[in-house]
């Protein structure tokens, strides 16, 4: 049954015949509801795995995404999950259906116009990875102030370990702990930039793993 709010001309939500309708970013949406007997072309599963892939894992890194593709995403109608979706089942995704895995070297966790990390580098430490990048002392105070973001994803555990707004761009390294259990484990790390005031992102950039 559909109900119409605020009445006659308000919107609709609920089901009416084979429409459902739904509010979206205060858009007052309908789409059709039916059953197709056909079976699924190869473009079809193709697509359908690389949601099974790409979705789970984008999952895992959504604090990180939700900062990282903010800046992408203003005047749009699409959240911070749809533009990193968009962009890696286009450019993260390796091999043909049905054997796709995903490509960590190509996988983009941030996105944007932000000088992006010059010269970077990660090593492991004792307490975790350390970080580093080109400070150059000629950048704008702008741009010296932009902070670093980190992350480590496990892939074996889905889990991950972050920092979203760390040291600014002028101290050229940072430290992100890691706790001793998990120093042995198969992880891939990025690291990417974000202005101070949260308006602009860089391009993430892959820096690697470690006990692969």
């Amino acid at each position: 049954m559909g109900i119409i709010k605020n009445g006659l001309h308000g919107e609709v939500t609920g089901k009416v015949g084979n429409l459902v309708y739904y509010t979206r970013k205060g858009k007052n949406i309908a789409r059709t509801i039916g059953v197709n007997l056909n079976p699924p072309t190869e473009k079809q599963l193709a697509s359908r795995q690389q949601v099974e892939l790409m979705s789970p894992l984008l999952s895992k890194l959504l604090p990180f995404i939700n900062v990282g593709f903010a800046p992408e995403i203003v005047g749009k109608d699409l959240n911070c999950f749809n533009e990193a979706m968009s962009y890696n089942r286009r450019n993260a995704l390796q091999g043909d259906y049905p054997n796709a895995t995903v490509a960590y070297d190509r996988l983009r966790v941030s996105q944007g116009t932000l000088l992006p990390a010059q010269d970077p580098a990660v090593m492991q430490v004792s307490a975790g990875l350390e970080f580093s990048w080109a400070a150059d002392t000629e950048l704008s105070w702008e741009r010296s102030s932009d902070q670093v973001m980190m992350l480590a994803y496990f892939p074996e555990t889905e889990g991950s370990y972050l920092s979203l707004f760390g040291n600014r761009r002028e101290a050229g390294r940072d430290l992100l702990v890691i706790p001793d259990a998990l120093q042995g484990s198969y992880m891939e790390v990025y690291i990417s930039f974000v202005s101070a005031d949260r308006k602009a992102t860089a391009n993430s950039t892959y820096l690697g793993n470690f006990n692969l």
